[in-house]
């Protein structure tokens, strides 16, 4: 493990569609990405991470709870056709640039998946640093609650299976699913820059309990983390 390098990203845009500033929303008294700095700190397999924002407002609040933002991302990608895949072209070139930095993989953290844990991030670090054939990985949860054979899709006022193919199963007979949670990416570097993509066709799966893969898309989701924050 000790000979590859693992750079952490925690991308933190200002804009945000389904929860304004959901970046930086208060959730039990502090501010939503404070969670994933404070995950990434702890974390003992990480070699450094940054926080890339756009925000001057979200960088004192990163700076403040610990992180590493040594610059503000362009404005052209921030918006709301960025990808993420530019994102980690900006931070890798900079690292070059400004640093002379190169590393083996990197590791993106969301802040929208504020409950994952320092253990997670390092066991992700182990699974894929202990399997030099594979490129990437995501963490995922058991999603057998909204099993693709119990989905249907509206015309009008009535219902059609998603899955055309499906049947009537009992719930212990469905094959077990599992829904990508945003906690954890990680890729390596060669193959991200010669495919330009952070996800492989077979990643490897890191699975994570539901109770820790909250992924903030609405109000709702903010209302469910507060709940089991308390708890």
């Amino acid at each position: 493990m000790s000979k590859n390098r693992f750079l952490g990203i925690i991308p933190a845009r200002s804009g945000s569609k389904g929860v304004k500033l959901k970046n930086i929303r208060p959730i039990s008294g502090k501010p939503l990405i404070n969670y994933t700095i404070e995950a990434a700190l702890r974390s003992e397999l990480l070699n450094e991470f940054v926080v890339s924002t756009d925000s001057e407002k979200i960088r004192q609040i990163a700076l403040s709870a610990g992180a590493k933002v040594p610059f503000l991302r362009p404005k052209e990608l921030a918006e709301d056709h960025s990808t993420t895949i530019e994102v980690v072209w900006h931070v890798l070139d900079w690292y070059k640039e400004h640093e002379q930095k190169e590393f083996d993989y990197f590791v993106i953290l969301q802040p929208t998946t504020p409950l994952r844990e320092s253990s997670d991030i390092d066991n992700c670090i182990k699974m894929i640093g202990q399997d030099s054939l594979s490129n990437s990985l995501i963490s995922c949860c058991d999603a057998t609650h909204v099993h693709p054979t119990t989905m249907y899709i509206k015309q009008m006022n009535h219902l059609s299976l998603y899955d055309k193919s499906a049947k009537m199963m009992r719930r212990q007979d469905f094959e077990p699913v599992y829904l990508r949670n945003g906690a954890v990416y990680i890729t390596r570097v060669d193959y991200f820059k010669k495919e330009n993509r952070f996800v492989d066709e077979n990643p490897l799966g890191y699975i994570m309990p539901r109770d820790r893969s909250v992924n903030i898309d609405e109000e709702f989701d903010l209302k469910v983390v507060e709940l089991l924050l308390k708890q």
